[in-house]
């Protein structure tokens, strides 16, 4: 299988460039780290200190907010994510003091499509090219690192989730408990320890007819995005889930032939067992060593602060969807479904 990867499959994006990326982000971060921590230096943000602040993006963009946001309002802030649809009003500036925009490429067409509504108020850009529509519009443009992204989100997904988590440390009275630094030296570690078992899960993955992906709290990032990986690398019909929601009635497909991808260290401990007695090719994501022991298809990270576990969380997922589009002769990063008005000139 590692050869399928290394050779990759005629058209679309060659998978060993995709592989590239994903060990790539140890270096990305490394460079967003210092790039958005100058930015953010240099900024005045007193207008996301008070007040109501929504946060938006679209695609990975969208799922990369769940973690800002829950650290925002477990510290007494009225944080909101706004899909970019559900701002595309006259009257959308009135519902936040301040706005934080993400977007890769700063051209998705959802996002500049609000910037006209949000004329007047404060706005934070995040994305990966300063000279985008999104960050030319902004007040503050924070950066994602100059990394070309792949077609199918690695680089700009983990930069994303680390960029929002420097802001929240400047947000927040005590900061997030996360701890920065060392991030690109664990993203690499945690790397290198999955490869192996990345290719084995994909193995007993290549038969499941869906996947489902569970996560709670900062971990819902992970489902979701691990949904979407699913479904645009390796065309496999995939949903993600919150934890407790998904326990009030969608587990009940769950079976032989679906794939679920479990996210934590407590409830979704007990709820992996479940699912492997169900009969469905279970695969849990912890920093619990124990989760090992309990289930040989287990990933365990590094335990680290809320907000930088999400991007410790999906990299063994991203080998796995690397792996499993090679062994299902999938050509990862072609998408076949593009819509042309998804991105402005």
């Amino acid at each position: 299988m590692r050869s399928m990867v290394a050779q990759g499959i005629e058209g679309g994006e060659d998978p060993g460039v995709f592989r590239e990326a994903i060990f790539n982000q140890a270096d990305n971060l490394e460079t967003v780290g210092s790039d958005a921590g100058d930015a953010l230096r240099e900024a005045n943000l007193e207008p996301l200190r008070s007040g109501v602040l929504i946060l938006t993006g679209m695609g990975a963009s969208w799922h990369a907010l769940a973690p800002a946001v829950l650290a925002l309002r477990r510290a007494g802030r009225r944080a909101f994510a706004v899909a970019p649809p559900q701002l595309a009003h006259r009257r959308a500036g009135d519902l936040g003091d301040a706005f934080v925009v993400v977007s890769q490429s700063g051209a998705s067409a959802e996002t500049v499509a609000i910037l006209e509504q949000l004329q007047g108020h404060f706005v934070v850009a995040i994305s990966a090219a300063g000279d985008s529509p999104l960050a030319e519009a902004a007040d503050v443009w924070l950066p994602l690192g100059a990394l070309p992204d792949t077609q199918v989100a690695t680089l700009s997904y983990t930069a994303t989730l680390h960029v929002l988590g420097l802001l929240c440390d400047d947000l927040l009275p005590t900061g997030s408990g996360s701890d920065w630094g060392s991030l690109p030296e664990l993203v690499l570690e945690t790397l290198r320890q999955s490869d192996a078992q990345a290719e084995a899960v994909a193995a007993r993955l290549r038969e499941i007819r869906a996947l489902d992906a569970v996560g709670g709290g900062a971990s819902v990032a992970s489902a979701s995005e691990t949904a979407l990986l699913m479904r645009e690398g390796v065309q496999i019909p995939a949903a993600g889930f919150e934890t407790r929601q998904y326990l009030h009635g969608p587990l009940e497909s769950a079976g032989p032939g679906l794939g679920c991808v479990v996210f934590g260290s407590g409830r979704e401990l007990t709820l992996a067992s479940s699912l492997h007695s169900y009969g469905a090719s279970v695969v849990p994501v912890s920093d619990r060593p124990s989760a090992a022991t309990a289930f040989p298809s287990a990933f365990v990270i590094s335990a680290v602060g809320e907000l930088a576990a999400p991007v410790l969380e999906i990299l063994p997922i991203q080998l796995t969807a690397a792996y499993l589009a090679a062994a299902r002769r999938v050509s990862i990063g072609t998408l076949r479904r593009v819509q042309s008005d998804t991105k402005v000139a």
